[in-house]
This record gives structure tokens, C-alpha cells and sequence, in this order.
């Protein structure tokens, strides 16, 4: 299957650039460019990745193994194959990382030590600070332990 992937994203890259647009770097990994668009393959490993940008400025790259990634100006958000999200702001230097698990919770847990656990729109947090806030049917607020 991998082999079949990296023929497809070789074909890929090969029809979509010119050949002068790509080229071997030193771990052998073929990259390819237009000025908005460009491919990667890795021999080594079979994966592959499409990167475009849109006129806003945002990169869309896309992997073979399902990974998915957006973003600007050093910031951005990417969710892997597994279900696993993360958004990092280079602004402020704070990132986040969610993962919803078999019964629909979401943890996300922030390099500030902020965690929550949500679902269906309601949940609890808990801030870096020790503040703790819940959303219920019932209940709404926060209060410092």
C-alpha cells in the first residue's frame, strides 16, 4: 500500500510541477514547488506531503498518513490521523493539544497548565492559576480553590 501511495504522490508531484521545480535533497526525499504549491516524498519512510497556499496566506499541508495542517504567520493548528488536535499561537508561545476519546470527551490540556475535559458543550476546566469552571444543565460559573 505504501509503495502504491509514494508511486501515486510521485506521479502526483511529477504531473503537477515542471521538472525543473524539483529537486533531491540529501536525505533523498524529492521536493517540489511552484511558488504556491509544493510536494515531498520520503523513500525512507513511503510518506508523502502536498502543501498549498491560499491568497490569505494560510499553508493547507496535507500528508498520506492523514495529517492535516494550517497555517500563518508562525501560527497554526494540525490534527493527526488519530483524532489528536493542536493549535499553537507564535505570537504568545502557547500551544494546546485535544484528544477526544471512545466516549466523546474531549481533554485539551495548554502549555500554561491550563486542562478541560468537554463534551456536548458542557465540561469543567481547570486553570493554571487553580481557578475551576464548569458548564452544566444546572450550573455555570467558576470559583478560585
Amino acid at each position: 500500500m505504501r509503495i502504491l501511495w509514494l508511486m501515486a504522490c510521485t506521479l502526483f508531484a511529477s504531473s503537477m510541477f515542471a521538472q525543473e521545480d524539483c529537486v533531491k535533497n540529501l536525505r533523498g526525499e524529492t521536493v517540489c514547488k511552484n511558488g504556491q504549491t509544493a510536494a515531498a516524498v520520503n523513500p525512507n519512510t513511503g510518506n508523502a506531503a502536498v502543501a498549498h497556499k491560499n491568497p490569505n496566506g494560510v499553508t493547507t499541508t496535507q500528508t498520506t498518513n492523514g495529517g492535516t495542517a494550517k497555517t500563518r504567520n508562525g501560527s497554526g493548528v494540525a490534527q493527526g490521523p488519530n483524532g489528536t488536535t493542536t493549535a499553537y499561537n507564535g505570537k504568545t508561545g502557547n500551544a494546546a493539544v485535544a484528544q477526544k476519546n471512545s466516549n466523546g470527551v474531549t481533554t485539551t490540556q495548554t502549555s500554561n497548565g491550563g486542562k478541560a475535559k468537554t463534551k456536548n458543550g458542557m465540561g469543567v476546566s481547570q486553570g493554571p492559576g487553580g481557578t475551576d469552571c464548569a458548564k452544566g444543565k444546572n450550573h455555570e460559573g467558576c470559583k478560585k480553590q
